[in-house]
C-alpha cells in the first residue's frame, strides 16, 4: 500500500505542476488582453454579480464575507467606472440592487472572447473524446473534494460543540 501512495503522490504533483504551469501561462495571456485595472476583489463582486443578475448589497457582503459598508465601498468605486449601477428595489425601498453596468457588460463579453481564444488555440488540441473524460476526472474529483469538505467541516463543528 505504501508504494501505491508513494506513486499517487508523485502523480498527483506532476498534474499539479501542470495544471499550475497552465494557469500561469493562461493569467499571463489574461492580462495582456485586458486592460481592466479592477482588483481581486472587485472582480470576485463582478463575477457574483454576473452569475445572478441583479444582487443586493446584503446578498454580496454575506457572499463575500464582508461588511454591507465595505461593499457599498467597492460599489461605489465600480460605479463610478460604469462596471455597475444601482437601484432600488421597488417593492422593498430600503433595498439596493446592484446589476451590471455598460463597462461590466464589455467585460465579461471580453472574457468571453479569451474563454473562445484558449480553446480554440489550446483545448481544440485534444481529441473529443479526451475533452469528455478531462471533464468527468476533474468534475468526479471535484464532487470527492466538495464531499469530504463538508464531512470535515461538520466534524468540526461537532467536536467543537456548536450542534
Amino acid at each position: 500500500m505504501a508504494k501505491d501512495e508513494e506513486l499517487i503522490y508523485k502523480l498527483v504533483e506532476e498534474i499539479n505542476e501542470a495544471i499550475y504551469s497552465m494557469d500561469s501561462h493562461f493569467i499571463k495571456l489574461h492580462q495582456n488582453l485586458i486592460s481592466d485595472e479592477l482588483s481581486p476583489k472587485q472582480i470576485i463582486l463582478l463575477d457574483f454579480i454576473k452569475k445572478n443578475n441583479q444582487v443586493t448589497i446584503g446578498q454580496i457582503a454575506s457572499y463575500m464575507n464582508i461588511t454591507s459598508s465595505a461593499v457599498g465601498q467597492l460599489v461605489s468605486k465600480l460605479e463610478e467606472q460604469q462596471y455597475v449601477s444601482r437601484s432600488i428595489n421597488p417593492e422593498n425601498r430600503r433595498e439596493i440592487f446592484v446589476s451590471l453596468d455598460t463597462s461590466g457588460i464589455k467585460y465579461f463579453e471580453r472574457e468571453e472572447d479569451i474563454k473562445r481564444f484558449i480553446i480554440s488555440r489550446y483545448y481544440s488540441k485534444l481529441e473529443l473524446s479526451e475533452i469528455v473524460q478531462l471533464k468527468e476526472v476533474v468534475q468526479k474529483l471535484n464532487q470527492i473534494v466538495l464531499k469530504e469538505g463538508i464531512i470535515h467541516e461538520i466534524n468540526d463543528i461537532l467536536k467543537k460543540g456548536e450542534i
